[in-house]
């Protein structure tokens, strides 16, 4: 019975599990199933969140973290209609019958949490809270490219964290992947100007994605910064110029069974973890303390110059 299959296949982890659908139509519903109640779990978890950090070489020390928060995932109606595909024709190659499963992707809106944002931001932010608005402003980077330059790239890297007791404390984290992308001057320039004949308007953007088996890719809204005051007066007609665009962080696409895999990976961490408490070796010899009246005194003081000389002769 499928319930039997179920309850045998959902003890297998991720990995193990995708390559199985390509047995029968009855294990691919199955799997199906199983990713389905997994990303249920993996969605309605409050303790763990999934951030990005998206950020310019040069500025990785300085970059925040933005959280994510979900979205959706794509339907599974394609994947579903082909396991009653596979059902019939039962030859079909792997490639073919793994291609739906491959294409879900489970999106997310990266935003700015307040501990990554200025004190009077977070009064400002407090403020429409009381008196909402339509768009809540969205997180954004800056690109600068000099007449030489045909591209930057920007390091993208999102982890599934565990919270800690405060905003900004981790507990444990995962990486997804640790990608890179590269983000062209002509792809810009492209951008950019897609959105000024758009007019602003609803429109869906082009992913960049951030590893060669695309598990993780962005979306942004490009618009080009005046940089016109920070040019030289005199420039030839064929120089290329310095250009700057502020890139709007639309959305985070990551593969549904990628995010599944790095659920585990953080459960197992988290269990290898628990129970474990770190112990710091006791120190030689006690410092001064200044805050403490009682030290101050001067008996308190031999006793201190003491206890170093005892040490020092060992």
């Amino acid at each position: 019975p499928p319930q039997l299959l179920i309850s045998i296949l959902a003890q297998l982890p991720t990995p193990s599990l995708l390559p199985l659908i390509v047995v029968s139509h009855r294990f691919y519903s199955a799997t199906l199933h199983i990713l389905k109640q997994r990303l249920k779990h993996a969605t309605s978890q409050r303790d763990h969140r999934l951030v990005l950090k998206c950020y310019h070489p040069a500025d990785e020390f300085r970059a925040p973290h933005l959280y994510c928060n979900y979205l959706f995932t794509d339907s599974f109606d394609d994947v579903e209609a082909e396991a009653v595909g596979v059902k019939r024709q039962s030859a079909l190659p792997e490639p073919v019958r793994s291609a739906g499963l491959r294409g879900i992707y489970s999106h997310f809106r990266p935003v700015v949490e307040d501990e990554n944002r200025p004190a009077d931001a977070r009064y400002q932010r407090r403020q429409s809270i009381r008196h909402p608005q339509k768009d809540e402003p969205r997180p954004t980077i800056d690109v600068y490219l000099d007449p030489d330059e045909l591209f930057s790239q920007l390091c993208t890297i999102p982890k599934l964290v565990q919270m800690g007791p405060k905003p900004g404390l981790f507990g444990t984290h995962v990486n997804v992947v640790d990608g890179l992308i590269r983000v062209w001057r002509v792809w810009l320039a492209a951008q950019a100007s897609g959105q000024a004949t758009a007019g602003g308007g609803a429109r869906e953007e082009p992913v960049l994605w951030a590893d060669l088996d695309r598990d993780v890719g962005l979306r942004f809204r490009v618009t080009e910064k005046d940089v016109r005051g920070e040019q030289d007066v005199l420039v030839a007609r064929d120089d290329e110029l310095p250009v700057a665009y502020r890139l709007e962080f639309e959305e985070l696409l990551v593969r549904t069974s990628k995010l599944l895999e790095t659920v585990e990976k953080s459960e197992a961490r988290e269990a290898q973890t628990e129970g474990k408490v770190t112990k710091y070796p006791r120190p030689l010899h006690d410092a001064y303390d200044m805050t403490k009246p009682e030290k101050q005194s001067t008996g308190g003081l031999f006793r201190l110059w003491g206890a170093r000389l005892r040490w020092w002769t060992c």
